[in-house]
């Protein structure tokens, strides 16, 4: 580690450059992450004359560069999935307090007409003792 330089050591891991391939790996400093960061925004698709311009632009190989935006669309869309669970969490849960809620209101009319068809059958009997009595 190079403690006189801890931009060196800011960035994301992804620069696609393999020790087993003979090249030291290169970090990205704060400046290059910003910068590719920005590119990112305007379109998360790298075609080949924009990598070789943020290539020359930021002084690293555009392999490097499509690299580290093939590795920040992968984060992108994890972050994407993430969203999207948790709104769809969300629908569920509000979903699951709505069907509760509805049936506590089914059985709560159930047993209204539970209640009405006992009064109903009470008032028959007492009516049909009344016809034969008289």
């Amino acid at each position: 580690m190079n403690s006189g330089n801890h931009t060196e050591d800011l960035s994301d891991d992804e620069d696609g450059l393999s020790p087993a391939g003979g090249e030291k790996k290169r970090r990205l400093n704060s400046e290059q992450v910003k910068m590719l960061e920005k590119n990112f925004e305007l379109g998360n698709k790298l075609e080949p004359d924009r990598k070789l311009h943020l290539a020359k632009l930021l002084g690293l190989p555009p392999r490097q560069i499509a690299i580290w935006f093939q590795n920040r669309r992968v984060r992108w869309k994890t972050k994407q999935l993430e969203n999207d669970y948790q709104l769809l969490k969300r629908r569920i849960d509000a979903i699951k307090a709505e069907n509760s809620t509805l049936q506590s209101q089914n059985q709560r009319l159930h047993d209204q007409v539970d209640v009405q068809r006992n009064f109903y059958v009470q008032r028959l009997h007492c009516n049909h003792a009344t016809l034969l009595i008289s």
